[in-house]
């Protein structure tokens, strides 16, 4: 496994209309994303300068976003946007279309210097299009590729499968109470029966688990 760091330039269409929401946060960190039919669900750990209600109103008030909702969280919130996926459809399909072929992780993410540093987790063999990916939809620059430690990570004890199953179910508020999302809506985000996540889940768990308590 490798974990890459990409810097992501500002580039007006990428982030239009939203500039202000820069100078209005202080810091961001684990910017996770999924999508739902044609929407995507950005969940953002951020700290803000000014007041959150009003920044959830001006968000509100893009033409793009769908849903926006900022959860208290010892000091900073958890900011949950649901958005239209229109506007950069082609450079996120893109990402989709790469994470379908392996496991390709978006660890998280933080906003420095006019630039968004983005840390990915990938398999060896997905690298070079995972770096030439970001590089042709983002214009991205390689801040430095490191070897991911597997040892080290309980991710490296389960299968492929069972790792993006627990990833998106964690990341999406499955196992909070109470729950941010439903079983049929992590199997419609994975393009799985609720029946088959379930069993990834269990299987996924039990594994960990096992690796723990031996």
């Amino acid at each position: 496994m490798k974990r890459l760091k990409l810097a992501i330039p500002y580039k007006e269409e990428l982030f239009a209309g939203l500039e202000w929401l820069l100078e209005a946060i202080e810091w961001a960190y684990g910017d996770t994303y999924f999508t739902i039919d044609t929407d995507v669900i950005k969940l953002v750990e951020v700290k803000f300068r000014e007041s959150p209600e009003k920044v959830i109103e001006r968000l509100r008030a893009l033409h793009q976003v769908r849903d926006v909702r900022a959860f208290p969280r010892n000091g900073m919130h958890l900011l949950y946007i649901r958005a239209s996926l229109e506007p950069q459809r082609e450079q996120a399909d893109r990402l989709f279309e790469l994470q379908k072929k392996g496991l390709v992780i978006f660890e998280s993410g933080t906003f420095v210097g006019g630039e968004s540093i983005l840390s990915v987790l990938c398999e060896e063999e997905l690298l070079g299009e995972v770096v030439r990916t970001f590089r042709e939809a983002y214009g991205a620059r390689v801040i430095s590729v490191e070897e991911a430690e597997p040892e080290s990570s309980p991710l490296s004890k389960l299968t492929k499968r069972q790792a993006e199953v627990l990833l998106l179910a964690y990341k999406s508020g499955y196992f909070n109470e109470p729950r941010k999302v439903t079983l049929r809506e992590l199997a419609e985000m994975l393009n799985l029966s609720p029946s088959t996540v379930k069993e990834h889940l269990r299987k996924g768990l039990k594994r960990l688990l096992d690796e723990t308590l031996k």
